[in-house]
């Protein structure tokens, strides 16, 4: 499979969303309109001003964007089918794993320097934002493929930054 743009993606993720009434979600409900709305933010960086660290940063970001849009894609049709989670332990156990792999993501982003003016064109600035948003998914009502999806959102992340040594 060809590796699509970010705003390929994008523009995927909001037909997936629009064709399956995911839209009618409130804020915070689902994971995949989230996410629309981090990759229509990020997506419409410029990467012709940014410094040598936004430029990792973003590519970082986006490679594991790619992947996680690769199993998205491969599991699209197994999304929306109603499934109930086995026991409350089994959710609070993917509850846990989700946010020890947030917190980890979050601590490998670089914190904008507080002594210093922060460029527009930081991604760091940008990149922490919309990861900050999407912490406040409701983890509550997701399904179990949702909480896979999420911990893979989070995993690739992080792996995507630790490889890249970001931080």
């Amino acid at each position: 499979m060809k590796m699509k743009t970010p705003v390929q993606m994008t523009d995927d993720l909001a037909q997936f969303i629009k064709e399956s009434r995911e839209d009618v979600a409130y804020p915070h409900e689902s994971l995949y309109v989230d996410l629309l709305e981090q990759w229509k933010v990020l997506s419409r960086y410029q990467l012709e001003y940014a410094d040598k660290e936004s430029k990792r940063l973003y590519n970082a970001y986006w490679n594991s964007m790619a992947q996680w849009y690769q199993v998205f894609d491969n599991e699209r049709d197994n999304l929306l089918e109603p499934t109930a989670i086995p026991s409350d332990d089994l959710m609070d156990f993917y509850a846990g794993l989700i946010d020890d792999l947030m917190d980890h993501v979050l601590n490998l982003v670089p914190p904008s320097p507080h002594s210093t003016i922060i460029k527009l064109t930081d991604f760091r600035v940008l990149l922490s934002n919309e990861l900050q948003k999407i912490t406040q998914l409701d983890l509550d009502i997701q399904g179990p493929i949702d909480f896979a999806m999420i911990m893979d959102y989070w995993k690739m992340l992080g792996e995507s930054f630790d490889r890249e040594s970001i931080k």
